[in-house]
């Protein structure tokens, strides 16, 4: 036998389920999903948990481990190797890169973005079109090792690059930027630019250009693109939302 799916699991259709998987009874899977082999899906946890319950049109690829008691939208995509815990709540079309993990009792908006080996501390919030990339780890203990928790919040639109560390109880703004192998704590500022290890705020994105091409942030005037159509009119919104607040800011 290639798969032990428990009876009771609530499987949609066009469903398809690879080698070696496990499904719970505990699972709810939307149409047209695909679960690649070796996954586990339902996993228990700990405590009492309600079902997990994964959108239409995820694409779930090798080895991830998916607990039950989370909520995740339609259009789910990860790479291998992913864990998402209980009490995840997930908006529309989130993207999990190799080898990350979401650490649980958390929200995470929609069309979030996290490349490989991100982490994502328990209790976490996340807003609507964030990005994370590789190596970035938010973190919610204050005094580890303790029971204390103080989760990272960030705000729509944020960016937060490679290596950089969000420290416990971090406020990022809406549309804000951390630098790569930055250290973010406290209050980050709509729209503000973070760097180094002290976590300074250096003035607003829209001093970050590429020279060559003259590109220019914030992201949304440039990269728009990169998201459904349906989502584009909200994207430039939001955009313009957050630019206006920032410059009421003197950064």
């Amino acid at each position: 036998m290639n798969n032990l799916i428990d009876p009771s699991a609530k499987i949609g259709r066009n469903v398809t389920i690879g080698h070696g998987t496990r499904v719970y009874a505990n699972a709810e899977l939307g149409d047209d999903c695909t679960i690649g082999d070796f996954c586990v899906i339902g996993h228990p946890g700990p405590g009492e948990n309600g079902p997990l319950v994964l959108g239409a049109g995820a694409i779930v690829r090798s080895h991830a481990v998916l607990y039950e008691g989370s909520t995740i939208g339609p259009k789910l995509e990860t790479g291998h190797h992913v864990v998402i815990r209980e009490g995840s709540m997930i908006g529309e079309n989130l993207r999990v890169g190799n080898f990350s993990d979401i650490e649980g009792s958390g929200r995470i908006g929609d069309f979030v973005r996290m490349h490989a080996y991100a982490h994502v501390g328990k209790g976490s919030e996340i807003g609507d079109f964030v990005w994370l990339f590789s190596l970035t780890t938010l973190m919610n203990d204050p005094l580890p090792p303790s029971h204390l928790a103080d989760p990272v919040i960030i705000g729509d639109m944020a960016t937060i690059c490679v290596n950089a560390q969000l420290m416990p109880g971090v406020r990022i703004g809406r549309g804000a930027f951390v630098a790569s192998g930055a250290v973010a704590s406290g209050q980050v500022p709509t729209g503000a630019l973070i760097t180094g290890p002290d976590g300074d705020v250096v003035g607003p994105v829209r001093l970050l250009m590429h020279m060559e091409t003259r590109t220019r942030h914030p992201w949304h005037k440039h990269f728009v693109d990169a998201y459904p159509e349906h989502v584009r009119e909200r994207i430039a919104q939001l955009g313009a939302e957050i630019e206006a607040e920032a410059a009421k800011l003197d950064l």
